[in-house]
């Protein structure tokens, strides 16, 4: 808003040194950054409070060996990360942009689908009343399915002949170029897995909010890279112009998270919930996609990825042999099971996040 407002003073002849600063990315994606922050820091007390009088507490009461009960904590905390987001992005995104428009679409819509599931837990006091797994899908699906076929459309404004090409990390050229149809069917499975791998992370205090932060920084560095011409160029990256207002949007959720993780650090004062992990897991999809950097996630969301993996692997498998394959899934259960707590598991897993990201970056320059 605040880029269109000052193009239209420019336009009509009031100009200012310090407007110039509007038109540089990093500027607007600080301040971005900046706003949704504060916001969550100012307002995150009172948002917390208002959660709990209106009765959206926690159902689950699990406990694990290292920590008391959790029963009762604030939940849908995630709708605190959205309205920050909203608000930073109204000053400081560029509305004209199709990539920020379908960003904050599917941000919005899974944030709305993760409320549901939250609502209903809470409304009928069981962490089990939620959506079942097939309302769940049926909802993702309403929304991936329709990206799918923007993507693919005339109305995704990335080149034609990018859009269904397969890049891997580490290599410069593309691997594939698949079909439409193929490459649709592609989009579906992976933005579904993304989001629940994301999803599935959520399970101890602040785990989610860092490591999430950490995947979406490498994305936001690679669409300043990719958005950028020049620096494209030189490090060998396809050119996607209008992927530069990603940095923005992906600047302000990332402000949003982390003023999100100062009440949610062990003991959580508020959980995120489906609202949050659902709407997160959506953003990072999307922007894997619009960045043609599909794979990379496999590097940078690595520990999503493992997660997923053992949950499944004990789910599918485990189950049917009646034997437990992984001690406990999701894995970050293993750990607080074997007698670790869970702020010093939760820092682990950063760390692990940590170095996986900065693996991600590598492969900015090693190709």
């Amino acid at each position: 808003m605040i880029k269109l407002l000052i193009e239209l003073l420019h336009a009509n002849g009031i100009d200012f040194g310090f407007f110039r600063l509007i038109n540089y990315i990093t500027f607007r994606a600080l301040m971005g950054m900046v706003f949704s922050l504060l916001f969550c820091l100012i307002y995150g007390s009172d948002f917390i409070v208002f959660l709990y009088k209106k009765g959206m507490k926690d159902t689950s009461g699990e406990a694990d060996v290292s920590s008391f009960s959790k029963k009762g904590t604030p939940t849908a905390g995630g709708l605190l990360i959205i309205i920050s987001t909203i608000f930073s992005l109204f000053f400081w995104g560029d509305f004209r942009n199709t990539y920020v428009i379908v960003l904050l679409i599917g941000f919005l819509y899974t944030g709305f689908v993760g409320f549901i599931d939250d609502f209903l837990k809470v409304r009928f006091k069981s962490s089990l009343s939620g959506l079942s797994q097939m309302g769940k899908t049926v909802m993702l699906f309403a929304f991936i399915i329709p990206f799918a076929v923007f993507y693919l459309s005339t109305l995704n404004p990335m080149q034609e002949g990018l859009k269904t090409l397969i890049y891997i990390p580490f290599y410069k050229n593309p691997i594939l170029a698949l079909p439409d149809f193929i490459f649709g069917i592609f989009i579906v499975f992976t933005m579904f897995s993304i989001i629940n791998a994301v999803n599935i992370v959520d399970g101890m205090d602040g785990l989610l909010a860092g490591t999430s932060v950490l995947t979406i920084g490498v994305y936001t560095v690679f669409a300043y890279v990719i958005g950028n011409k020049i620096l494209s160029g030189y490090l060998l990256f396809p050119y996607i112009p209008g992927s530069e207002e990603i940095v923005i949007f992906c600047s302000i959720l990332i402000g949003g998270i982390v003023g999100f993780l100062w009440f949610n650090t062990y003991p959580a004062e508020v959980f995120m919930g489906d609202t949050g992990s659902l709407a997160i897991g959506s953003v990072i999809g999307m922007v894997a996609f619009f960045l043609k950097q599909e794979f990379l996630f496999l590097i940078v969301g690595g520990l999503f990825v493992f997660e997923i993996f053992t949950s499944l692997l004990q789910e599918k498998i485990g189950s049917k042999i009646g034997r437990r394959i992984v001690y406990r899934a999701p894995y970050h259960h293993t750990l607080t099971h074997k007698g670790i707590a869970e702020p010093k598991a939760v820092v682990r897993l950063w760390l692990i996040s940590v170095i996986l990201a900065l693996i991600g970056l590598l492969s900015l320059k090693i190709r």
